[in-house]
């Protein structure tokens, strides 16, 4: 026998208590975890970074609230994202589901280096708002993606996040008179971390993705480096930087060699800028 889904009031009920998450939180496979439950660890954890990025508090206790708000997240992260397999093989291990946790922890160094960097309006605005949209969405709407259970404006939105992980560590490393190896190191590490999900996220083996985003970081901290030289003012080098970045990145994502092409073009515009903008 055959029993479907409940319906009228019962259904009702139902949908009420997913939203609200009353069902017990165990696991089973395939099954997506909405992302209510984590909400007031992410606003935590972006509120107290926001508070250390006002520069009223001295270094090591900005240093130390921040990592305490990063291990209070990860620790709500944990409880709810779902394990990839039955068996737990060991605490925050990949086997245990933790791979859409990377560019959220990444949005919280990108967030603190950010506001450490640039303090003031509007960063200290812009952050923590960026921040709480990051640690919300972004681990929920990679699982999903993962396991195939977006809603329609899901890939749009997570493509989206992705972006802004690295230009948050791109415009920290044009922070005047930063030095040389921190701003390749900067650079680099913005675009290791969303160049190694995004070819994850194409279904490329852990180990591919990691070969192929380290390559784009190394790319990248050259291309930073050398281009700082040219002394581009304003936001163009971020930008340009950005724009450079999406376009070896989704070369290094390619299924297709036909969609080259497409992806070729920004890394073309981003060189274009530079040249435009760079003083004579």
């Amino acid at each position: 026998m055959v029993i479907g889904r409940p319906a009228g009031a019962a259904a009702l009920r139902l949908d009420a208590a997913e939203v609200l998450q009353d069902i017990p939180s165990h696991h089973e496979p395939g099954h997506h975890v909405r992302p209510p439950r984590v909400i007031p660890f992410a606003m935590a954890a972006a509120a107290v970074i926001g508070l250390t990025g006002t520069g009223i508090l001295p270094v090591p206790a900005t240093v130390g609230l921040d990592l305490g708000a990063l291990f209070c997240y990860l620790l709500a992260l944990r409880a709810v994202l779902p394990p990839h397999s039955g068996h737990n093989r060991g605490w925050l291990s990949w086997a245990d589901g933790m791979e859409p946790a990377v560019l959220a922890l990444s949005a919280v160094l990108a967030g603190a280096l950010l506001l450490a960097s640039s303090p003031g309006m509007p960063w200290g605005v812009i952050t923590p708002i960026w921040l709480l949209l990051m640690l919300t969405l972004c681990p929920w709407l990679e699982g999903g993606a993962e396991q195939q259970q977006l809603p329609a404006w899901g890939p749009t939105a997570l493509a989206c996040l992705i972006i802004t992980v690295p230009a948050a560590f791109f415009v920290a490393a044009m922070t005047a008179g930063i030095p040389t190896p921190a701003l390749a190191i900067l650079v680099g590490l913005g675009s290791l971390a969303a160049s190694w999900r995004m070819v994850r996220l194409t279904g490329r083996p852990a180990m591919v993705a990691l070969e192929r985003g380290a390559m784009v970081a190394v790319l990248m901290a050259l291309a930073a480096v050398l281009t700082a030289r040219l002394q581009v003012p304003g936001p163009l080098l971020p930008v340009a930087l950005l724009v450079g970045w999406y376009g070896l990145t989704g070369v290094a994502s390619l299924r297709d060699r036909r969609q080259l092409g497409a992806f070729a073009t920004f890394v073309v515009l981003a060189a274009a800028i530079l040249a435009i903008a760079a003083p004579a």
